[in-house]
């Protein structure tokens, strides 16, 4: 309103505009907050059931996925030999699709590794004291890095397991064996879909399980 017309109002009537402006304004902003809560209730509604049943299913996927795959590398360590430490990976796959699993950890060996060594040192001494090169072959995978054995350099002696008859040798690789243990962290499960020009493309489907 102008100055002017302000004027021809008392003051009685400018309250009583002042007043009915405030309540178009509160009955305005009950309004939106009216809306507000509908549309919060009607979010919720259609949004939060079916973000469970979805958690739900995928849970159930994952513990039949891991459960499966578990068994698979079970079978892949029984029959193949390979993976006897208890850590690796392998991929699994056909024409469409391609799965992949890892199993992650840490391998160490204990005490008895080093009364293992001193058992296959002797076989060395008794058996190979002129032939530097086998002396030196199966030394070089008993190397310590950081005062560890590398669990990929010893595997190889188990596949020499069989071929020296000789006590000594034999209770070097019994102990080795013995001595290693493998502490499980994690396993993961990665999916992939055939796309174009035949490459692999990444299902949006990745889990990991402890």
């Amino acid at each position: 309103m102008k100055t002017e017309t302000l004027q021809e109002f008392t003051a009685e009537e400018l309250e009583a505009a002042l007043a009915q402006k405030k309540e178009a304004e509160r009955i305005g902003r009950e309004q939106k907050r009216e809306a507000y809560e509908a549309l919060k209730k009607d979010t919720i509604a259609d949004l939060a059931p079916v973000a469970n049943d979805l958690s739900l299913q995928l849970m159930r996927f994952r513990d039949k996925a891991f459960s499966q795959l578990g068994t698979l590398y079970e079978l892949l360590q029984d029959y193949s030999k390979r993976h006897q430490d208890g850590k690796g990976n392998f991929t699994i796959e056909d024409d469409e699709f391609k799965i992949q699993f890892k199993r992650q950890g840490k391998g160490t060996f204990d005490e008895r590794s080093e009364q293992a060594e001193k058992h296959i040192i002797d076989f060395l001494n008794t058996k190979y004291q002129g032939d530097l090169d086998t002396k030196d072959l199966i030394m070089s995978l008993l190397e310590r890095k950081k005062g560890d054995l590398d669990i990929n350099m010893v595997q190889k002696l188990y596949s020499m397991e069989d071929r020296f008859d000789d006590e000594n040798w034999r209770e070097g690789i019994k102990l080795l064996k013995e001595s290693y243990s493998f502490k499980h962290s994690k396993d993961y499960v990665s999916f992939f879909k055939k796309g174009r020009n035949n490459q692999w493309e990444g299902i949006n489907l990745n889990f990991s399980y402890s």
